[in-house]
């Protein structure tokens, strides 16, 4: 699994243990504590999937535009090595 399809559930079980450590410091009875808890993690594993995706979107724009630039690049460089054969093939 690539690092970014981990981003969703890591924010979600940071988001979780964070919950958890102010539900248990704040003496929340215990069923209290699990529907904070269940809400809170599907709502953070939501916004993760959300930002997932825009990362991913954004992430695969850059990759493209840095193929095409490479592209475009190579194309430079192959028609000038290709006009200097055909001037020292002229002299």
């Amino acid at each position: 699994m690539s690092n970014k399809k981990l981003f969703a559930p890591f924010l979600m079980l940071l988001a979780g243990a964070v919950v958890s450590i102010v539900m248990f410091l704040s003496d929340y009875d215990m069923t209290q504590r699990l529907t904070i808890l269940l809400l809170s993690m599907l709502f953070f594993y939501c916004v993760g999937l959300f930002i997932q995706k825009k990362m991913v979107k954004f992430l695969d724009e850059i990759q493209k535009k840095e193929e095409t630039q490479k592209a475009e690049e190579g194309e430079v460089i192959e028609k000038e090595a290709k006009k200097e054969e055909a001037e020292k093939e002229e002299k």
